[in-house]
């Protein structure tokens, strides 16, 4: 009796367990997240719920002649299965990815409506490196500025709107409204030629200066391009310009332009060579003399080095948390040939920043586009580090991991078609589904209470005790529901059924053979106990094979349902040999032992008559 005490107050604490787990809609433990917005908080499928639907062309090129070559077969297995692992790692859920033709590759994301954050954990490219980010200290020469592209360049007090203040007239200058307040500035007048190739300057600077501001909200102090200027006219002056130190008049700004698109206005900057000194519009006159003329050059805020850095030195990347702080960070190893190129590259930027004082950064890109590019706060040489940012969230370090571990995939590929895909079923006919589901499931409990009795109740109890443990594995593991998944697990329940009606039929032949309920219960379970296992191993043997054949050919929802039956089976076992055997044996030591009617519907009248007169 002990040994049943103890068996049922596990079984009450799975049920419990069970319970919690369904009722939580949404759980979120740190890094652990499970649930949505779906019944249960269950992972559905794209059938049951629509999503994503992409299709990729793997490009694979010949080097050198830059012809296109054949994909092999190998090679989109390759692919398929980087992708598959990328997106299964991600928590958007179980993927449907099949090969199409000879290069294509399609992919399903259930419930993703927006796959930008998919995408981007696939890629359309293949490559992961990490640079080395230092700031530039020799200027570039624009060849394309000519002293035929200048028109003129004066020197003038400017007020905030862009007017210039010795053109204002005199009622401008007395209006309550005027403003005043100048600035000192060079008009520079292009000709239509040099005013486009001075524009789409102005923009890169502008840009880069924006990029810079953002860099140093993250605490990275990323210096902008600027804009160097060589002017000879009495004196030789060397003047250099930021994004925010031009303002384009044509119209397009908040400064009113000058009258014509073809002159910029480009405030005065301190001297190059004498950084404290800020001279203002007669000086610059004065300097400028009657004839000045202007050259330009860029001085880049940075250069990203190329060290042979690539994603196949990285070993390993995950998401953990920091051990002071317990923030979100990211954590890298790298192989043996990585660790001795990290630790050179980190050991210079130290040493370096400790004489300048500047702190270079590693930037890592992917595909071109930039992940992050954290900063060396000292020599790491044992080929493992860590990085973090103040705006890393549990979901950025994630994806941000996962990129990094990936690498770059076998090979490039580019995105050929993108669309929304319906559920199949619909939301209307996958509620009458779960309708009729759970009729056809009464049904069964109903039929086997009304046949079996007290047993028929036991199992009913039982199953729906398997149902909970069931779901709350889907949700747990997950395990994404399809059609064919829910299949399964009607099959995993019929099979449940099958195994309490064996176990009930071979303890009504111990019963009529004169054992007592206890004895008829022990018994007629071990005699059930070889079919049950051998059906449901035979069983679990199948899945496998299935699962097996299904991953090598892509067939995912075919390996769905072998995932879910085989899951469905374990659990029907133990609720066969466990739950109910439990329960069964319990109720033997109980008075309604006695009535054995109420356990075989059927010749019980004869069994308890037999049992009485002996």
């Amino acid at each position: 009796m002990r040994r049943n005490a103890r068996v049922l107050v596990i079984i009450a604490i799975i049920v419990a367990l069970c319970g919690t787990v369904l009722g939580i809609q949404e759980i979120k433990v740190r890094e652990f997240h499970r649930g949505g917005d779906t019944p249960l908080g269950l992972s559905l499928g794209l059938d049951l719920q629509g999503g994503s639907h992409l299709v990729y062309r793997a490009l694979l090129t010949d080097s050198e002649t830059g012809e296109e070559l054949d994909v092999s077969e190998n090679q989109m297995q390759s692919l398929s299965k980087t992708i598959e692992r990328r997106i299964n790692s991600s928590g958007l859920g179980e993927p449907i990815i099949q090969i199409l033709g000879n290069n294509r590759l399609l992919v399903q994301l259930p419930g993703i409506r927006d796959p930008g954050r998919a995408k981007t954990l696939i890629g359309e490219t293949a490559r992961l490196e990490f640079k080395h980010r230092y700031l530039d200290t020799d200027p570039i020469k624009l060849e394309s500025f000519q002293p035929e592209d200048i028109v003129s360049i004066t020197a003038e007090d400017v007020n905030s709107d862009g007017k210039i203040i010795s053109q204002l007239s005199t009622e401008e200058l007395s209006s309550p409204n005027a403003n005043i307040v100048s600035f000192p500035a060079l008009v520079v007048d292009f000709t239509e030629k040099g005013a486009e190739e001075f524009r789409q300057t102005a923009v890169t600077l502008a840009m880069s200066w924006v990029l810079a501001m953002d860099s140093a909200q993250k605490g990275n102090l990323l210096p902008p391009d600027r804009l160097g200027m060589t002017i000879k006219g009495s004196e030789e002056l060397r003047f250099q310009v930021a994004g925010d130190d031009i303002a384009r008049l044509d119209g397009e700004t908040l400064i009113a332009p000058l009258g014509t698109s073809t002159k910029f206005l480009i405030a005065l900057p301190a001297s190059e060579d004498q950084p404290a000194t800020v001279i203002n519009a007669d000086q610059a006159r004065e300097k400028l003399g009657l004839n000045p003329s202007i050259s330009f050059d860029i001085k880049k805020g940075y250069i990203d080095e190329d060290i042979g850095l690539t994603g196949d030195d990285l070993e390993n990347a995950y998401p953990s948390q920091h051990q002071g702080s317990g923030a979100p960070i990211v954590s890298i190893e790298f192989d043996d040939r990585g660790t001795k190129l990290f630790g050179e590259l980190t050991t210079e930027i130290y040493s370096k920043q400790q004489k300048t004082g500047f702190r270079d950064q590693i930037a890592i890109v992917l595909d071109g586009q930039e992940l992050i590019a954290p900063v060396v706060n000292s020599p790491i040489t044992a080929g493992t580090a860590i990085i973090q940012g103040g705006d890393f969230t549990l979901e950025r370090v994630k994806d941000l991991s996962l990129l990094l571990e990936s690498g770059r995939l076998p090979i490039p590929i580019e995105l050929i078609q993108e669309r929304d895909v319906d559920a199949i079923l619909g939301a209307d006919s996958l509620r009458k589904s779960v309708v009729a589901g759970a009729i056809g499931l009464l049904l069964v409990l109903l039929f086997m209470t009304l046949y079996y009795r007290i047993p028929g109740l036991v199992a009913s109890l039982a199953l729906v005790i398997y149902a909970l443990i069931v779901l709350t594995v889907f949700k747990i593991l997950p395990v994404t529901l399809t059609l064919s998944g829910v299949a399964a697990a009607i099959l995993s329940i019929g099979m449940a059924v099958d195994a309490n009606i064996l176990i009930f039929e071979r303890m009504k032949d111990e019963l009529r053979a004169g054992r007592t309920m206890l004895s008829a219960i022990n018994i007629g379970f071990n005699r059930a106990w070889p079919a049950i296992r051998d059906g449901n191993v035979s069983t679990l043997i199948t899945c496998a094979i299935l699962y097996w054949f299904s991953d090598q050919l892509g067939a995912t929802i075919v390996q769905g349902f072998a995932a879910t039956l085989a899951i469905g089976v374990l659990i029907s076992m133990f609720s066969a040999i466990v739950v109910s055997r439990t329960l069964m044996r319990v109720l033997a030591l109980t008075a309604l032992s006695r009535r054995v009617r109420l356990f075989v519907p059927s010749g019980g009248k004869d069994i308890a008559d037999r049992q009485s007169q002996s």
